[in-house]
């Protein structure tokens, strides 16, 4: 598995968020994808960028913290939009990370996430708890040939200022 570091710069989205249980993702991942693109459509903006997911109540392990998991679906966009009720619209600001592209069913991501918390650890970060994923290719594809850029964001360590 190949992982690397990044800065993801910061990009104007729109999204949904939600708390749902795990088997109840893969339907609402198709219809919020499909919702998203109608409001940005009726209010003049275009996408600009790959389709996410963003898990935000993660552990230190990269795992749900209970059943539930507080989700964001979101699609970059090329103007803020109006925020309602159902859809925000904001500037999501630039993260650090690590990333690796993962080849197979989605079911099967648990390892690709450990390796990259093992990445973290190595460059001295902390794990901020979110992760984001990025659909490279649509349904229709064979499971064994799905690919999902995974992203964990982190942050450095700081250094304890009262030792020396």
């Amino acid at each position: 598995m190949q992982i690397e570091k990044i800065v993801k710069p910061a990009q104007t989205i729109v999204s949904m968020s939600t708390h749902i249980s795990h088997e109840h993702i893969p339907s609402y991942i198709g219809t919020s994808f499909v919702d998203l693109l109608e409001y940005i459509q009726k209010n003049g903006a275009e996408p600009v960028g790959t389709p996410f997911i963003s898990y935000l109540n993660l552990n230190d392990a990269g795992q749900p913290r209970d059943e539930l998991l507080d989700v964001e679906i979101g699609i970059p966009i090329n103007q803020e939009l109006p925020s309602t009720e159902r859809f925000q619209s904001y500037v999501l600001p630039s993260y650090q990370a690590v990333r690796t592209l993962y080849i197979g069913d989605y079911d099967d991501l648990t390892d690709s996430y450990k390796e990259l918390i093992t990445a973290i650890k190595q460059e001295n970060g902390i794990f901020t708890f979110r992760s984001y994923e990025y659909f490279l290719t649509d349904a229709s594809a064979p499971l064994e040939e799905q690919e999902t850029m995974i992203e964990l964001t982190y942050r450095l360590k700081r250094k304890d200022l009262f030792t020396s």
